[in-house]
């Protein structure tokens, strides 16, 4: 239940946005008309411009709901707790049994978010065009300033931005960071290909018996999810920690799809 919930009347629509989140919608649509007016001003094509990162950000909404995904989970619950899908804003549920609720205003939410991130992105690149003289460039130039400025920011997001995972805290908070730090300095995950290690869930040693186990447990395990390039999942890996939830005493490569513990 979000802190701060919308009318219940609402209940079919939202699962995830608050009133915080309805203010941010307000100030957000403001600024997206705002740009178009200024785009407006600029180039008579200023509405193919609105309609193309329209289309962008409604193929990253789509295409969130299968890239960033968070399974239900037993990080930080006592027991099982729902996961969810979408990226920056989530705005499918997934539930216990692994099936999927959508909540349409937390799409359309999502997608005005991703629309205004597509517009800022088209201006700054439009603007910095101006100030290197695009029109002046040579081929070789124009090339530079398409990796530079706008696919290296995109590839190497991961390294800025934290991608959807449960938010533990206590002893799983403690477990995830050593199954991280883990992962980074003792097997060296992270580098070229690997850019951020996202939590996916954890299982204790003596997990609770809500929660039946597909294979026995004896240390504390954490899986963790790894994303390379332009928020790409590559790899999912199972670390398992001594009793004391300190030190690694495996690393196990399990596939991207279906349960980290069934593998």
């Amino acid at each position: 239940m979000p802190p701060f919930p919308l009318p219940g009347w609402t209940s079919d629509l939202v699962l995830f946005s608050d009133w915080r989140h309805l203010i941010l919608a307000v100030f957000g649509t403001i600024l997206l008309v705002l740009l178009m007016i200024w785009w407006s001003q600029q180039t008579q094509h200023w509405f193919r411009i609105a309609i193309g990162t329209f289309l962008l950000a409604l193929l990253l909404a789509i295409g969130s709901y299968y890239l960033f995904v968070v399974p239900a989970h037993g990080a930080g619950c006592d027991g099982l707790c729902p996961g969810w899908r979408g990226y920056p804003l989530p705005f499918a549920r997934v539930e216990l049994d692994g099936s999927d609720t959508i909540a349409p205003l937390d799409f359309m939410l999502n997608l005005l978010m991703l629309w205004l991130l597509w517009m800022g992105a088209a201006t700054f690149w439009y603007l910095a065009s101006i100030g290197v003289r695009w029109w002046a460039r040579s081929w070789r130039g124009r090339l530079v300033f398409i990796v530079v400025l706008v696919l290296l920011p995109w590839a190497l997001l991961p390294r800025i931005l934290n991608p959807p995972q449960p938010m533990p805290g206590g002893e799983d908070l403690r477990l995830a960071v050593n199954a991280r730090r883990s992962a980074e300095f003792t097997y060296r995950i992270t580098g070229l290909w690997v850019q951020r290690l996202a939590l996916e869930d954890i299982r204790h040693s003596q997990p609770n018996a809500a929660v039946a186990p597909l294979r026995q447990v004896t240390d504390n395990e954490v899986c963790l999810k790894g994303y390379t390039y332009f928020y790409l999942p590559w790899r999912r890996y199972r670390i398992a920690l001594d009793q004391s939830g300190v030190t690694a005493q495996s690393l196990t490569e399990v596939p991207l799809d279906g349960s980290c513990w069934s593998q």
